[in-house]
């Protein structure tokens, strides 16, 4: 379970975040759609990068190159398991409790959301919101935290669901999902990290 000081934190943090944009900020957002303004930090379909250039993962008009990696996600074992995850442990049952499946698909469309709002590429969002937990150990960050105590005292070294989460889809699975959508799963909690 997350600590007191924690959920705190959070709520400091979600109150200071505006429940509806600006009317000014609207209009400027509508205006940037209607001159065909490109977002600069935009990472375009024609951009994408493999490890492995296959003909069966070049892009196309109905499937564009993030939106196989949306889909190479969404078809992974890894990503079925999420379903039976919880995103908090708890010693009772409780349908309230979040499943870890429900969490990527919110975080999915809060992500795709915003990204379209400042003209990024969508289909790259999607791939990295579905794909950011799938390393994540059961019973959440405490689980991890666990996991990783004991990883180190054993072996020196840390254990990171983010870094797990690249091996499952690099290296477990070796489906070929782009560098892009790897380092966007990489890095997703780099803020979190960045605390210490």
């Amino acid at each position: 379970m997350e600590s007191n000081q924690e959920t705190a934190v959070i709520k400091a943090r979600m109150d200071r975040i505006p429940s509806a944009l600006s009317p000014e900020l609207v209009e400027r957002i509508a205006a940037d759609r209607a001159s065909g303004y490109v977002n600069p930090y935009r990472c375009n379909d024609d951009q994408v990068i493999r490890r492995i250039d296959r003909t069966t993962d070049k892009g196309t008009l109905m499937r564009p190159a993030f939106m196989r990696d949306t889909e190479k996600i969404l078809h992974l074992p890894a990503y079925t398991r999420y379903a039976g995850k919880t995103q908090v442990f708890s010693f009772r049952s409780n349908d309230d409790l979040s499943r870890r499946g429900l969490h990527v698909q919110l975080v999915s469309r809060i992500a795709r959301d915003i990204g379209r709002a400042l003209g990024l590429n969508c289909d790259l969002i999607e791939a990295i919101g579905l794909g950011h937990d799938l390393g994540h150990t059961p019973f959440g960050h405490s689980g991890e935290r666990f996991l990783n105590d004991i990883y180190h005292e054993r072996t020196g070294r840390y254990f990171f669901h983010n870094v797990q989460s690249v091996r499952v889809l690099d290296a477990l699975y070796g489906r070929n999902v782009s560098l892009q959508t790897l380092d966007g799963v990489l890095c997703h909690n780099g803020e979190y990290e960045q605390r210490v």
